[in-house]
């Protein structure tokens, strides 16, 4: 289901209406005035453990079902492992890589383990999966031959492609978003923070984005316990909810508390 942002906030109607994709996540979807504004580059920012893979989950299974075509990326950990975690959270992702095919997996442990054999072996060079530019060429090349459209496009996590040169984040998300362009495609990618000091594993790379969703928790030395909260700091062409919500993780996945 695509939805139609009709109204802002305040019930007021808005001059033009703009289509979205769901989050999965009923309330979120409220404060964002249905959800994720299609064709946008949105990014998903926190320390680990604030649960923006699970947010990741939620946002593919849900398109996954409304018949949206979904590129997931995954840098962090092998897909099998993410399936494995998503089935706790009721998801069944199998079902959509098999006879229905909506789900492209592009796993870069798969991929490097690839270059790895080709290495031994003494064949041609493999292409380096961390390099921003072939990532961009695969998912191009995926898309031309499985003829897909307006894809839902998951990069977790982007911080993985310039984990030897912070720096240059800025301008590595400023080329893939221009070469992948012409897909027409919403882009959500997870960057990683760190734990002891709350900066970005790179720099600048925040101002590519059309929205961010940002998650945190309350230090651990004065909550005496894990609470997790989330906030919309940018989301363009919506007039987002501007406060703070508090969520957990559960068995029904990430849960905003009302």
């Amino acid at each position: 289901m695509l939805y139609i942002a009709g109204e802002n906030m305040s019930g007021t109607p808005k001059s033009k209406e703009r289509e979205r994709i769901p989050t999965g996540i009923a309330e979120l979807d409220k404060y964002l005035q249905g959800g994720i504004p299609i064709g946008s580059w949105v990014f998903v920012a926190g320390e680990p453990g604030t649960g923006k893979t699970i947010l990741c989950l939620h946002i593919a299974y849900t398109n996954l079902k409304e018949g949206i075509p979904v590129i997931y990326v995954t840098t962090e950990q092998p897909f099998k492992d993410l399936v494995q975690q998503a089935r706790q959270f009721n998801m069944n992702f199998t079902q959509f890589t098999k006879a229905e095919r909506r789900l492209y997996i592009i796993d870069i442990f798969d991929l490097w383990n690839k270059a790895w054999e080709a290495k031994k072996e003494g064949r041609v060079k493999y292409a380096d999966p961390l390099d921003p530019n072939n990532l961009c060429n695969y998912i191009l090349d995926l898309c031309s031959e499985n003829k897909i459209g307006d894809p839902l496009l998951i990069i977790d996590s982007l911080s993985a492609f310039w984990v030897d040169k912070p720096a240059m984040a800025r301008r590595i998300t400023y080329s893939m978003k221009l070469r992948l362009n012409r897909l027409r495609a919403t882009v959500v990618g997870t960057l990683q923070y760190a734990v002891t000091t709350g900066s970005a594993f790179g720099f600048g790379a925040e101002h590519i984005a059309d929205g961010i969703i940002q998650l945190f928790m309350e230090p651990i030395e004065k909550a005496k316990s894990i609470r997790r909260w989330g906030i919309i700091k940018k989301m363009r062409l919506t007039n987002h909810h501007k406060e703070a919500w508090n969520f957990d993780i559960n068995k029904e996945g990430l849960v905003i508390k009302k």
